[in-house]
């Protein structure tokens, strides 16, 4: 683990650096960054995974606050939140206790190699959560249109169903608002990822809500993860304060003039930006596999 004594002048300024660039993508995407922010903690500063996920979780709550004061949603914006936190809730639950549980074990054998089980685990779940994130982004940024074709969602309309009367479309259905929130809590605890990277794509290609609409819902709902998530890492000590310190004291300026530019730039630039972050976090993460499958051979 690290600690904060024994981090020199450099250490620090790219702690606080990479707070900045993460909590910028927080207001601009609508996403916390700890997709992307877990990983870079473990391969160039050497943050045990359980410890990097926790951290990211509680700086999170920084950007994101600071991202929900800027956009100030309205009360109408607040309902699909607030219909998600119950599965929120019992999804971070469920994921940061499984972290707990895989921390127990050391080493797992994997075809004659011994390989880590908490980084094993965590980043082939990364890998596997972001493929399938890059190619629904992908496909949104080519699109033409605001609004994308397929709405998957608001044909499902599995009873009970709720009338948001501020967004259009409308008409959702309350139970897969509410087990989609259960993945993402999930998602939250087990691997530090706020939600923003797994909602944007939801709320865009399968609920049919528009760009900009979808960013502001989706910064609500970071907010209530990472408050949630950090309560729950706490509890299992997997939060280091002097990491967290050094993000936030970046990632709040960051937040500040990411939603700033998120509210201004056009819906296409938006598309594609998301579409290149998330690109950039799998190389990352896939670069970690290949270095852990290596250095179990030696």
């Amino acid at each position: 683990r690290l600690r904060l004594m024994e981090w020199n002048t450099i250490t620090i300024t790219l702690i606080v650096g990479v707070g900045a660039v993460i909590g910028f993508m927080a207001g601009m995407f609508g996403v916390g960054g700890g997709f992307l922010l877990v990983p870079l903690l473990n391969i160039f500063l050497g943050v045990p995974i359980p410890t990097a996920v926790g951290s990211v979780t509680c700086f999170i709550l920084g950007p994101s606050t600071t991202a929900v004061l800027t956009r100030r949603p309205t009360t109408g914006i607040l309902q699909l939140p607030l219909i998600l936190l119950g599965g929120l809730v019992v999804g971070i639950v469920i994921g940061s206790h499984s972290l707990a549980h895989i921390r127990s074990a050391e080493t797992v054998d994997l075809w004659g190699r011994p390989i880590q089980v908490t980084d094993f685990a965590v980043l082939s779940s990364y890998a596997v959560v972001m493929s399938g994130i890059l190619f629904i982004a992908v496909r949104a940024a080519v699109s033409q249109s605001e609004t994308p074709r397929r709405a998957l969602f608001s044909h499902l309309m599995i009873p009970p169903v709720a009338d948001l009367t501020s967004l259009s479309p409308s008409r959702h259905s309350i139970p897969l608002i509410a087990w989609t929130g259960l993945g993402v809590g999930f998602l939250s605890g087990f691997l530090g990822i706020s939600g923003g990277l797994i909602l944007i794509p939801i709320l865009t290609s399968l609920m049919g809500i528009r760009v900009k609409e979808s960013v502001t819902i989706s910064i609500v709902i970071v907010w209530i993860v990472s408050f949630g998530s950090t309560a729950a890492h706490a509890v299992h000590g997997n939060i280091d304060l002097g990491i967290v310190m050094l993000l936030l004291l970046g990632g709040t300026v960051g937040a500040r003039l990411g939603a700033e530019v998120g509210m201004k730039i056009s819906i296409r630039k938006l598309r594609m930006g998301f579409a290149g972050v998330v690109a950039v976090s799998l190389f990352i993460v896939c670069g970690r596999l290949a270095q852990l499958w290596i250095k179990a051979g030696n």
